[in-house]
């Protein structure tokens, strides 16, 4: 039997390294934590990310590398405290709307998101922490 895979989506462009892998860090620790260490997260800056030589990738790789992943995820974990992202846009809709991959996401209650973001959202959530338990306890569990 394949693992559980998470995908975590979430903005990337605009951002430092930090901004955009300090929560995906964050998830991947709290994730093996509450579900244990025979799951897979997905972190697509591990694969892809600005710092890198931008010679040695086409945007067309990254963009199929990304959606294959969120295709083929159990669920996707997303951080719409920055929700001004197309790619993020993007992997939302193909998991929520076309391909049936449940969508977590959580933000602060100050944000806000355009509301067809919030229609591929299988679940809003407040926190991290809380995206990670209703993880658990509606799809890891039954898994």
């Amino acid at each position: 039997m394949r693992p559980f895979k998470i995908y975590l989506a979430g903005k990337m462009s605009g951002l430092t390294f930090e901004e955009m892998n300090g929560w995906r860090a964050e998830a991947t620790r709290l994730l093996n934590e509450v579900l244990g260490s025979d799951i897979k997260v997905i972190n697509p800056c591990l694969y892809y990310n600005f710092d890198m030589d931008s010679s040695t990738y086409t945007e067309k790789e990254v963009r199929d590398f990304d959606l294959y992943q969120v295709k083929t995820s159990n669920v996707i974990l997303v951080n719409l405290n920055f929700s001004d992202s197309v790619g993020t846009a993007i992997e939302l809709h193909m998991a929520g709307n076309e391909w049936d991959v449940p969508v977590v996401a959580f933000r602060s209650k100050s944000r806000k998101s355009h509301p067809w973001i919030d229609l591929s959202v299988t679940k809003m959530c407040e926190s991290l922490k809380e995206a990670v338990q209703y993880i658990k306890d509606f799809y890891y569990s039954a898994w």
